[in-house]
C-alpha cells in the first residue's frame, strides 16, 4: 500500500483511546480526513476488514 494517504501518518491517529467525544472526536475526524483523500481507500478497507491491524498504509 505504498500509495496510501496514511503512509506517513502517526498510526495512533487511527486508534483514539477515549470515547468519541471532545479531543477523541477531533482525532476521529482527522483520521477520516486522511482516509477520505486516499487513492487506495477501497483496497485498504478490503484488506483491514476483520483485522485489528488498522489502516494498511500505516502498518509497519
Amino acid at each position: 500500500m505504498s500509495r496510501a494517504a496514511c503512509r506517513q501518518a502517526d498510526p495512533e491517529l487511527f486508534f483514539p483511546i477515549a470515547a468519541v467525544t471532545g479531543p477523541a472526536a477531533r482525532q476521529v475526524e482527522a483520521a477520516k480526513a486522511v482516509c477520505g483523500l486516499c487513492a487506495v481507500r477501497a483496497d485498504c478497507l478490503s484488506y483491514s476488514s476483520g483485522e485489528s491491524a488498522g489502516p494498511a498504509g500505516s502498518a509497519a
